[in-house]
């Protein structure tokens, strides 16, 4: 007969003895991809010109037209907020505040016309 805790937690996972070390990479790896960034120093000149003539021939930008629907427009137009701090933008607050600005702007025109 097996007697336990009724309130214990079933689970078909051992638990841990410890905790797992952290990520370590691996040198050898290290090693390789800083002796591949030395060999890669940048385009040379004909590279570059090989890309730019290649650019020309199959001309890729007129593919590039960006969302047409409305929905599309709008899903596109909330890609920058995902990393933003707060509920609201910087530009989103600018342009409420905005507002706000012409209608002191116009008070204190219309103070100075009163003469107060």
């Amino acid at each position: 007969m097996l007697v336990g805790n009724a309130d214990a937690k079933v689970s078909s996972k051992p638990a841990p003895a410890t905790m797992p070390a952290p990520h370590q990479p691996n040198p050898k790896r290290v090693a390789a991809g800083k002796l591949n960034r030395m060999k890669r120093k940048g385009l040379t000149p004909e590279g570059r010109e090989r890309l730019r003539q290649a650019a020309l021939r199959n001309r890729p930008w007129r593919f590039s037209t960006g969302p047409r629907s409305p929905e599309g427009k709008a899903r596109v137009a909330q890609n920058g907020r995902t990393r933003q701090k707060g509920p609201v933008s910087v530009r989103q607050l600018r342009a409420r505040l905005s507002d706000l600005r012409v209608l002191v702007r116009d008070m204190r025109e219309g103070r100075q016309l009163a003469g107060v």
